[in-house]
């Protein structure tokens, strides 16, 4: 992986990309989970990832766990 645990997110009709993030703990302990957990450890993260170091901490997502993992939003603005 070529950076931290992340989202792109582009708009067909216009000119917009970006990315969203998790928090570092969020990853750790989703990592931890059998499913997930015979990939190893993420070689970087948030404070390592370039993008991020860009401002990505204004694209952090604040996932609330739900009966069927997380949600979260993040409203995203265009000007028509």
């Amino acid at each position: 992986m070529n950076g931290t645990y992340h989202f792109k997110v582009r708009n067909a009709n216009q000119e917009f990309t970006s990315q969203l993030y998790f928090d570092d703990a969020l990853t750790d302990q989703i990592d931890a989970q059998s499913l997930y957990a015979s990939r190893g450890q993420r070689s970087i993260r948030n404070a390592q990832d370039g993008i991020y170091q860009d401002g990505g901490d204004q694209l952090l997502l604040s996932p609330t766990k739900t009966n069927q993992g997380y949600a979260a939003t993040f409203e995203i603005g265009l000007q028509a």
